[in-house]
């Protein structure tokens, strides 16, 4: 398959989640400041949501920019990703509605840590299918984004028993990391990791 069919398929359901995400907004009766405030958790579940769809899916276009062609074994990881993808709508508007409780809050970050872990897998099959001497293969193995992912998701899954609200706030800076190209974070990760080695060295 073209790779060109698959990010065409993957940017209509993309779309669609952000159309279904906006669409789950309730809005007040009266036109008032007050009416707008008390959906405050609404709003924010909704921005937070959005940002990281729009991160992530920039990082999908940044990642099928490194390949020229794409294996089966791709297609099914790409769609294992839209999967989860597909649930975020849903889980959004449940913690907006109870953003205090602890059973919308973890389903939240749950979802959300399934859809990171399953980019990586996407990013893995994208390296298996590369040839392994390729430039592709090379960056991608050097960006750690997902690990660093996963072991955040895994602080905020544990954070959520102890104060359910933090799964919004986690969520958003997960987010954050997402925003760096992929050779921008290569430099980046690479100072950081040089900068500890000196640190060690002193010590």
């Amino acid at each position: 398959m073209p790779k060109d069919r698959l990010e065409s398929f993957t940017d209509g359901v993309v779309a669609i989640v952000l159309t279904v995400l906006v669409l789950n907004i309730k809005i007040p009766d009266k036109p008032t400041w007050s009416s707008v405030y008390s959906i405050r958790h609404i709003l924010i579940a909704y921005v937070v949501s959005f940002i990281f769809v729009a991160i992530i899916w920039v990082n999908h276009h940044r990642l099928f920019q490194l390949i020229d062609t794409i294996s089966y074994r791709v297609i099914w990881a790409d769609l294992f990703w839209l999967f989860w993808l597909t649930l975020c709508p849903a889980v959004t508007a449940w913690i907006g509605d109870n953003p205090k409780d602890l059973v919308p809050n973890l389903l939240y970050v749950l979802i959300y840590t399934m859809w990171s872990w399953s980019f990586g897998v996407l990013v893995k099959e994208v390296i298996h299918s590369s040839n392994p001497q390729s430039k592709t293969v090379w960056i991608l193995k050097r960006d750690k984004r997902s690990q660093i992912s996963m072991f955040l998701n895994i602080l905020i899954l544990l954070g959520v028993f102890i104060y359910p609200s933090i799964g919004l706030v986690g969520r958003f800076f997960v987010s954050f990391i997402w925003i760096f190209s992929y050779r921008r974070s290569n430099e980046i990760q690479t100072a950081i990791f040089n900068r500890l080695k000196l640190i060690f060295k002193h010590k």
